[in-house]
């Protein structure tokens, strides 16, 4: 059952900088404000999977300054008060919690779904499903994640493992025994033969109120200075500035769900990636059967699993090649073996030691 429209709140966290989807994802205009395998932007996409769970009035997104009013734009329903921007990024857990302590200033029990702007979910109606289960178990003083069953041993995710199945909720929520950062090989190949084990998909429900309690035991120059934050008439952004100066860059993972006792897990069977570089979104394609995003741009002649995203309008054409990774744009070309996704990054390492940045 999906949760109700009264008192739930989704907080969608768009600040990320998608450095390995380059040269989509630019500094001036990052994933998240992009569109990759849909027509709408990924931003848009994570809007529409949540916006049936509530109100546009009850939609926050949190997001560098600089993108605020990009985020007005692609969200024009949402009121222009609830798009905050951060001064200055500190990780996801600041993130929400500037977000949750506005709502627990005026609804300390609404429940919150927070969720990151550049995932890809394919079921939204079975995942607003497993968002009810979760909005139920928050209610009992919970902070609860959603797993995904993994398909594979996949070294690029945090991994959640199962502890007791709870009595209330009456059925799919479970303690959390513990969370894994990034494993090994060989122990994310015991974790998927073991069983019990969920990758973490970054997705959080809790009540505001409890919430800000919690962060308050775990991260308390946060707290504290959040609820500054929410209790002030701040227009020119002083106030924002201060707080930010002196507040840790940490994760909800690491700050919140690492530390905090009472965690729990509703498992699900979705289909999801974390789009985290260019592989994750020629997975995503191949299962969509879809290989060329542009396909009058691209011949192919004896090639074999290639994803090519011929975006310029000129003509791409491989030539005997296999498992690559072709993204063209107006003014820079990717070509990656899908092995080598990862390490797009260290690329733009490089494009700004030759002095050109205006390619970030």
């Amino acid at each position: 059952m999906a949760a109700s429209t009264g008192s739930v709140h989704a907080v969608i966290m768009a600040g990320g900088v998608g450095t390995r989807l380059w040269p989509i994802s630019r500094r001036s205009r990052p994933k998240q404000f992009q569109s990759l395998l849909s027509n709408r932007t990924m931003l848009a996409d994570t809007y529409d999977r949540v916006r049936p769970l509530t109100t546009p009035e009850r939609i926050w997104v949190v997001t560098n300054r600089e993108f605020v009013d990009l985020a007005r734009q692609q969200l024009p329903e949402v009121p222009p008060d609830n798009i905050l921007g951060e001064p200055v990024g500190r990780n996801s857990a600041p993130a929400v919690a500037l977000a949750a302590a506005r709502i627990a200033h005026t609804d300390p029990e609404a429940v919150v779904v927070a969720t990151p702007a550049d995932s890809y979910i394919g079921d939204a109606f079975t995942y607003r499903d497993y968002v009810g289960t979760a909005a139920e178990a928050a209610g009992e003083d919970l902070i609860v994640v959603l797993g995904v069953m993994p398909s594979h041993p996949d070294t690029g995710y945090g991994y959640i493992q199962r502890g007791e199945r709870l009595k209330k909720p009456s059925s799919g929520v479970y303690r959390v025994a513990r969370f894994t950062e990034k494993p090994d090989e060989k122990t994310a190949e015991r974790y998927l033969a073991h069983g019990g084990y969920y990758w973490n998909m970054g997705q959080f429900i809790f009540q505001a109120g409890h919430f800000m309690e919690r962060c308050a035991v775990h991260l308390p120059e946060v707290a504290e200075g959040m609820r500054k934050l929410a209790a002030a008439d701040d227009p020119t952004g002083e106030l924002m500035e201060k707080v930010y100066e002196d507040l840790p860059s940490i994760s909800m993972d690491y700050g919140i769900a690492e530390q905090e006792e009472d965690m729990a897990v509703v498992p699900t069977a979705l289909e999801w990636s974390d789009v985290g570089h260019w592989r994750a979104i020629k997975d995503i394609a191949r299962r969509r059967g879809l290989l060329d995003v542009h396909p009058e741009n691209h011949i192919a002649v004896n090639s074999e699993n290639c994803f090519v995203m011929a975006g310029s309008g000129r003509l791409v054409v491989t030539v005997g090649v296999e498992g690559y990774i072709i993204v063209d744009t107006d003014d820079a070309l990717l070509v990656v073996r899908e092995d080598a996704a990862q390490d797009v990054r260290d690329a733009l390492e490089e494009i700004e030691r030759r002095g050109k940045e205006g390619y970030l």
